[in-house]
């Protein structure tokens, strides 16, 4: 049997085969329900102002991936029977083949108000800038995928970067730190390693099944590193497509360590509020008479 495969060290974004297994084993819709939560923030939020097409309320939802929060926003606005009037909305990801994906699966009436916008979190002034004079009125950091900044001063950069984009007295962003990524000083972080290989199929390309391998983690300081191997492999010749040899990382977080960063920047912590799997971080742009 002849082996066809390219080996590459990567994340989990890099191949379309990687974004399709990042959906199987990523929070999705079922196991997580933030949109409807984020949905009643839009409400609120709305009724705060009166948005036209000239100066549309708008959504960003950074760290989008495929779009889950927005297509749960779609489905609570169906269920409630509403339209997204004068409003526009962004999904803003780093991994092109997470928004390939993204762009695929939309229909329906999030199709003529959303854009998939390939961009950075530490960068959101470059995406609105084209946008002229339009501001953020809620912004979305979801499910802890601000660990994802884990390098020193990055979620400082995000935070200020957020606070360049909102929206002036209404605009708000919501960060989620999750429950799992919480450093507990009397317990140890526990890493998932499965014994042996474990296998999943894809729903989306006939023949696939992804296999998983040698699996490890560490904790160094506040950044929990995770590795293993995965083969993307064609179930009727057992020919291996791809072999991807995974690294990622993830910042760990102290108790509110998010409002003490949020401080060295300008953006204004406003409250928090506790969900099922995480803590909600709100945070608007500062105001003059408090930076004095």
């Amino acid at each position: 049997m002849t082996l066809t495969f390219d080996e590459q060290p990567s994340d989990l974004y890099s191949s379309p085969y990687l974004v399709d297994y990042y959906d199987l084993v990523a929070p999705n819709s079922r196991s997580v329900d933030d949109a409807s939560f984020y949905w009643d923030v839009y409400q609120k939020l709305l009724a705060l102002r009166s948005p036209t097409p000239e100066d549309p309320f708008v959504i960003m939802d950074v760290g989008t991936g495929t779009g889950r929060v927005l297509h749960g926003l779609e489905s609570n606005a169906i269920n409630s029977e509403c339209e997204f009037v004068n409003t526009e909305l962004i999904g803003v990801d780093n991994a092109q083949h997470m928004l390939d994906k993204a762009e695929i699966i939309t229909t329906g009436i999030l199709k003529d108000v959303v854009s998939w916008v390939h961009g950075s979190a530490l960068n959101l002034t470059e995406i609105m800038d084209p946008r002229k004079h339009q501001k953020v009125d809620l912004l979305i950091f979801s499910i802890g995928s601000i660990s994802h900044l884990s390098e020193r001063g990055q979620p400082e950069k995000f935070l200020d970067q957020a606070s360049k984009v909102l929206r002036p007295g209404t605009g708000r962003a919501y960060v989620s730190i999750y429950d799992g990524s919480l450093l507990n000083p009397n317990k140890k972080i526990a890493f998932h390693q499965p014994q042996g290989v474990s296998e999943i199929r894809s729903v989306v390309f006939p023949s696939i099944v992804y296999r998983e391998s040698d699996h490890r983690g560490e904790l160094k300081g506040n950044v929990k590193f995770v590795k293993f191997e995965l083969e993307v492999v064609n179930s009727e010749n057992q020919s291996v497509l791809e072999t991807n040899h995974i690294s990622m990382k993830m910042r760990q977080w102290m108790e509110d360590e998010l409002i003490l960063l949020s401080s060295k920047t300008d953006a204004s912590f406003v409250e928090s509020i506790r969900g099922a799997h995480e803590t909600f971080y709100v945070f608007k742009l500062v105001t003059e008479t408090e930076s004095q």
